[in-house]
């Protein structure tokens, strides 16, 4: 049954557990994280080598083409007959090593302070060691299988060559992000009356989600770590369901991207999504669940998100603001050609990097359960490094076009009409 009345309440700042608010039995902990990590980056401690449960090996041709048995449980969790798609896939599971570890950490830190991406498998995982450090070398393990270094190296071009369709989502508007609340969250708006499942192969709509949580990254301010999610369900029917979207999407919040959802906002949920619903909420963690808020109406909506931040077409906002998709422009990407700025970048990033190593072991053995103004010092070199490399290791995208990430800035503008 719907709730009956929005009962959100505007969020404070969380600083428990955050960069620059941990108590010293918090900072030991941080500490003791490290030390595991570097005794599998180095390769003094075994680890699990498999592939994350998830893993969706690429099979040969022939037995992709095989014809897949029904699953078993919404979200696939139920038993199922292994098929030979599957066997293939399991055959050809990479095995890792504590290098490659290394190498997708810093690939996935990029701007960000290093500590802050621990953190938030360490909070996740209620700052049980054993946990936290399971769940974070299977979310390094899923990045590489995922291979979502393509989704930020190829242009928008490249991915649509390689996944049919793949432009048409932005053509569309299915999903993207647009403006930030008062907390600096940015937020994306999924537009599930524009999406068929029949429209596109699945897999392009899987690698499309993973591309704008990636490019999400870029528009969460310093400071800020979590992002707002609007599923608009206005004309929502049941053609527009998509169980592979919905399994994906928890497994990101939950595994791969921990801490990072701030709210999931379910707006203008017809009567047929409530049947849908009881099947979905017994399936999600119950952090992730309490996420959940559930607006009836543009008014309620606005309770959550402040009008100026809303568009006026569809959610009776301020911002005088439509969506419309950038195409790329001719040699916007030409950096990317220039191998030799290109090199000299990474080497100054893989010096910078063996640094903060450097001063973190140092900090590990002081025995101080403190904060270390090196350590800090050197992620904001980091940051403003990274802001230097970006072009010559990612492609540009919408969000670039539109000016909002620049030179490492988030810059949202709103049109606020009186």
């Amino acid at each position: 049954m719907a709730p009956s009345t929005s009962t959100y309440v505007q969020p404070a700042v969380i600083t428990d557990g955050r960069l620059g608010h941990l108590t010293p039995e918090q900072t030991a902990m941080l500490q003791q994280f490290w030390v595991r990590l570097y005794d599998i980056f180095d390769g003094k401690t075994q680890f699990d080598q498999t592939a994350p449960s998830s893993f969706k090996g690429q099979a040969r041709e022939e037995d992709a083409a095989a014809p897949q048995p029904e699953k078993k449980g919404w979200f696939g969790r139920g038993k199922k007959e292994a098929s030979t798609s599957e066997a293939a896939a399991a055959e050809v599971a990479p095995r890792f090593t504590g290098q490659d570890m290394y190498k997708t950490f810093w690939k996935l830190t990029m701007m960000d302070h290093p500590d802050m991406i621990v953190l938030k498998f360490l909070r996740a995982r209620k700052w049980v060691l054993d946990d936290a450090m399971k769940m974070f070398l299977n979310a390094l393990k899923w990045r590489i299988v995922e291979r979502l270094d393509e989704l930020v190296e190829l242009s928008d071009v490249e991915l649509d060559a390689k996944y049919p369709k793949f432009i048409k989502q932005m053509e569309l508007g299915k999903g993207y992000l647009r403006g930030a609340d008062p907390l600096g969250r940015p937020m994306s708006v999924v537009n599930t009356r524009l999406h068929h499942k029949s429209d596109q192969p699945a897999e392009t709509i899987h690698r499309f989600t993973l591309y704008t949580m990636e490019c999400g990254r870029m528009l969460v301010p310093e400071g800020t770590e979590n992002v707002i999610v609007i599923f608009d369900l206005s004309d929502f029917g049941l053609d527009n369901m998509d169980w592979g979207f919905v399994r994906l999407f928890v497994q990101c919040f939950e595994a791969y991207y921990p801490e990072t959802l701030g709210v999931c906002v379910v707006h203008r949920a017809p009567f047929v999504f409530w049947g849908l619903w009881k099947l979905i909420a017994p399936l999600l963690d119950p952090v992730v669940a309490s996420k959940f808020v559930f607006t009836r109406n543009n008014a309620e909506l606005q309770k959550v998100v402040p009008a100026d931040r809303l568009p006026i077409t569809h959610y009776g906002g301020l911002d005088d603001w439509t969506y419309s998709y950038v195409p790329a422009a001719p040699g916007e990407n030409k950096c990317m050609e220039d191998t030799a700025t290109k090199e000299k970048l990474l080497a100054e990033r893989h010096a910078l990097e063996q640094r903060f190593d450097e001063v973190t072991r140092s900090w590990i053995v002081s025995g101080k359960h403190t904060a270390s103004a090196d350590r800090d010092a050197l992620a904001k070199e980091l940051r403003a490094q990274y802001t230097r490399l970006t072009p010559y290791v990612r492609a540009k995208n919408l969000y670039q076009r539109w000016g909002v990430a620049v030179d490492g800035k988030v810059n949202w503008t709103y049109k606020v009409k009186a």
